[in-house]
């Protein structure tokens, strides 16, 4: 548990965020498997209550947290950004020095191929980006707090198991509660106001780093997750599988941190697990068009035929979910 410093302007209320995504409840971990309380779990900051409830991973990361009673009071609401992490013990589980927690998804969590970047799941912690020596976070303008390249994080060990008994390790990374720190909403700068909540199941894109956020603001920050609530993205193709339900943290041995964990995300997409493809999508992009026709053309002689027709036909010109 990191106590980190927390930048100038005048308070900007949460209430004038105008959009939200929709919450469903299926999209994250669903249920605690396991909870094995390592050493050195810490104590909230105000109400002295340990960080070791596991239930804190299940449903979706932290938006809105708390003041850290330095330069914001503690009663004053404040959105998570890169800079400023949830913190409490109402938001966050502690894994522990030796400890461990294992979750469980109410259905698979698939190696989809229309998965944005590869990435399957995600994991939410309390990771956060070091801003640039003397500034402080006070819930103010994010285009007035500058970043380094570097990232305060307390990385854990991340394995998956279809069945809860066999475990497959992520063991050289990525690893939990590191980058990308979480942003809860995304920022309007033409009326310099917080706007709509940003996707907790959309990943960043890999390809951004840690030392690529160097001089940037916060709000570019935001602006350059391109929509997506941040987190650690994993792609469970890696280590050979099509599909897991099970996802385990465990402290990092040698490690002097204790990893946090606010929330574990199945990465939305279309032909997922709510998103089915549309009746008479042949090649499973998650539209019903010409590209189908032709599979359908080269595949006749072949006798596939009429079924395939009639169901291409039904479904003709239909798109599954975001596909447009």
């Amino acid at each position: 548990m990191k106590i980190y410093t927390v930048i100038l302007a005048t308070c900007i209320f949460i209430g004038a965020a105008s959009g939200a995504n929709d919450y469903d409840p299926n999209d994250f971990a669903a249920e605690v498997i396991e909870y094995v309380q390592g050493t050195g779990i810490p104590n909230d900051l105000f109400t002295s209550q340990p960080f070791n409830n596991p239930n804190m991973a299940l449903g979706r990361p932290t938006l809105i947290t708390t003041g850290d009673g330095w330069p914001i009071p503690p009663n004053q609401h404040v959105p998570v950004v890169p800079v400023y992490p949830p913190f409490r013990s109402f938001e966050l589980v502690t894994i522990g020095k030796g400890g461990r927690l294992t979750v469980k998804f109410n259905h698979p969590v698939v190696n989809d191929r229309n998965n944005p970047y590869g990435i399957d799941f995600i994991i939410y912690g309390n990771a956060s980006q070091k801003m640039i020596g003397g500034q402080y976070w006070t819930n103010g303008n994010p285009e007035q707090t500058t970043v380094s390249g570097s990232v305060s994080a307390e990385p854990g060990i991340v394995a998956v198991s279809q069945d809860g008994n066999n475990w497959y390790y992520f063991s050289n990374g990525p690893y939990a509660d590191s980058f990308a720190p979480t942003a809860s909403y995304e920022w309007d700068d033409v009326n310099n106001v917080w706007g709509d909540e940003l996707d907790p199941t959309r990943p960043v894109d890999p390809n951004l780093t840690a030392a690529s956020l160097n001089g940037k603001t916060v709000a570019q920050i935001i602006e350059m997750y391109n929509g997506s609530a941040g987190g650690t993205g994993f792609d469970i193709g890696t280590l050979g599988l099509d599909w897991i339900q099970y996802v385990r943290i465990e402290d990092k041995p040698g490690s002097s941190a204790t990893t946090d964990i606010d929330a574990i995300a199945d990465v939305s997409c279309c032909g997922d697990y709510k998103h089915p493809y549309p009746a008479g999508d042949l090649n499973e992009d998650c539209r019903v068009d010409f590209f189908d026709f032709a599979i359908l053309a080269q595949d006749w002689l072949a006798g596939t035929g009429w079924d395939d027709l009639a169901t291409l036909a039904d479904g003709w010109l239909q798109c599954s979910w975001k596909c447009q």
